[in-house]
């Protein structure tokens, strides 16, 4: 398995973001939108990553695999219905919020036209 998923910078912000708010969270800092949405924006970024980097270190044995769009897209549906939908019906911890699902769809579309091309170009250059 390549460590050079793991060791992405993106992938790495994506961590650092998240890690950033939830320490702010703990701290009660307010953080606005940021606490609300880029969680959210980063969220299917972060699950396609390490998913897609299993699979291709693990199962398809590629460096160079991706998830297509369409998976990126039921990522962020599944993820949608999941924490937007049931999820508030079942806890008041969460709450459904259009802006969330958009923030989950943005982040399919951001990782797919911007991270993954990013990537290759790194693979091509090995």
């Amino acid at each position: 398995m390549s460590w050079k998923r793991w060791t992405d910078p993106l992938f790495l912000g994506y961590l650092l973001c998240w890690g950033i708010i939830h320490l702010c969270r703990a701290f009660h800092v307010p953080t606005g939108w940021l606490n609300n949405h880029l969680t959210d924006f980063i969220a299917v970024p972060v699950m396609a990553h390490i998913s897609a980097a299993f699979i291709a270190g693990v199962i398809v044995r590629r460096d160079d695999y991706h998830y297509p769009l369409g998976y990126l897209l039921f990522i962020a549906l599944y993820t949608s219905v999941v924490f937007e939908g049931i999820m508030p019906r079942l806890s008041s911890v969460y709450t459904g919020d259009w802006m969330d699902v958009a923030a989950y769809f943005a982040g399919a579309l951001f990782y797919y036209f911007v991270h993954i091309p990013i990537l290759r170009k790194g693979y091509q250059h090995d």
